[in-house]
């Protein structure tokens, strides 16, 4: 079947897709990974937006609250670290507006806190579907009707491109780009037509258009598994990937950061447009192209989102100084201070841990600052990774309890 114009999406249809398919593919809890991990169910940090009353104040991409910075664009490019920073720098907005709306303070537990920032490292993954009338533009100003048909059933040198129409995601489309290019690049290089270059967000369009105009037998859409970074960090050792990929240097950027930064649509976008690059230097090194079947570019992707995310262990000597110079140790020092002695906690060797301390204890720490007319202190990016370095260096030696 084939959308007609008097179908096309309405914004409000367009975002419960979103919601459906962000939920079905955030059914499962995080896998175990290395040290530093987030053990946390996605799912159940989307609902808590909810319990906790974040969606009264917070919206996500436009829809939702709005008194607040929408959830979808202010945690961009950001790790977890800075997201418990972010959550500390407008707490006192936060008390004041929930105070006048007639709301207690939201506590979040340990268990809680893992899920929402589970939630939200996996939000990213996720994006308000494409606009299938710039779709239609893109289409044709990259000339795709030239080598592929769509919505007509007819055959084309290129293949119809009615299979993808059925994914909200552009992922799909992405990685058959991807591993079609060392044919369709040299053949349209062989055409002197130019190899095109996809912009911004252009691939979750002309997904949205391929939606829009495709054939397809049913219109229900067709859900992916949920994308795992354990896969994902399997599929770059395997594909080769770290040999020109990595923190350490190389030929290729770090994908940690580059990643964190852009939606998975512009990094499909940004793929592609590398991809003829990088064929030339792996050719060169004699390295095999790589080809990524069922659902391995999802898991890439998830996998270096997630390395961007937890990364962030900062400097102990710039934690020092940060821990000084915001005063934190008026309260949290050992000299009797109107809070507890961090050095005697067990939640600074935990950074979830600590994480749901200050947030549950931020009413309290309000109060006690109020009182002294001391200003709320402010952290800045990398800021949290620093002062949390500086006190796990301050946690005494943990013993076994003997038998």
């Amino acid at each position: 079947m084939s959308r007609k114009a008097g179908d096309a999406w309405r914004p409000s249809c367009r975002w419960l897709v979103w919601l459906v398919w962000g939920c079905m593919l955030l059914g499962g809890s995080l896998a175990a990974w290395s040290q530093e991990k987030v053990l946390g169910d996605p799912f159940r940090g989307r609902s808590l937006l909810d319990a906790k009353l974040c969606t009264q104040c917070h919206g996500m991409w436009g829809h939702g609250g709005d008194v607040a910075p929408d959830i979808s664009t202010s945690i961009s490019g950001k790790t977890w670290l800075d997201l418990v920073g972010d959550f500390w720098n407008h707490t006192p907005r936060m008390m004041d507006e929930l105070a006048q709306r007639g709301h207690a303070w939201p506590t979040l537990d340990v268990t809680e806190m893992a899920n929402l920032l589970s939630y939200l490292y996996y939000v990213r993954m996720f994006e308000e579907p494409g606009d299938a009338g710039r779709g239609a533009a893109a289409y044709a100003r990259l000339r795709c009707g030239q080598c592929h048909s769509l919505g007509s059933g007819e055959a084309a040198s290129g293949g119809p491109l009615d299979q993808f129409s059925g994914f909200p995601s552009a992922v799909v489309l992405a990685q058959a780009m991807w591993n079609a290019a060392p044919d369709m690049q040299p053949r349209q290089v062989d055409r002197g037509a130019r190899i095109p270059v996809l912009v911004g967000k252009e691939i979750a369009d002309l997904q949205a258009y391929i939606r829009y105009q495709g054939l397809r037998a049913s219109p229900q859409v067709e859900l992916l598994p949920a994308p795992d970074p354990d896969r994902g960090a399997q599929v770059f050792t395997r594909k080769g990937c770290g040999s020109c990929h990595s923190s350490a240097g190389g030929s290729g950027p770090d994908l940690r950061a580059t990643v964190l930064e852009r939606s998975v649509a512009e990094i499909g976008g940004s793929l592609w447009n590398h991809s003829y690059a990088m064929r030339d230097q792996m050719r060169t090194r004699g390295v095999p192209f790589p080809q990524f079947q069922d659902g391995e570019m999802a898991d890439l992707i998830s996998y270096l989102y997630f390395l961007g995310f937890m990364s962030g262990e900062g400097s102990a000597e710039r934690g020092r100084v940060l821990f000084d110079d915001r005063g934190c140790g008026r309260c949290h020092g050992a000299a009797g201070g109107a809070a507890v002695d961090l050095a005697e906690s067990n939640v600074i060797t935990d950074p979830v841990a600590l994480s749901s301390a200050m947030w549950n204890h931020a009413p309290e720490m309000h109060e006690i600052m109020a009182e002294q007319s001391v200003a709320w202190p402010q952290f800045e990016h990398g800021d949290m990774g620093d002062l949390i370095a500086y006190l796990r260096t301050l946690a005494p030696a943990r013993t076994a309890p003997s038998d």
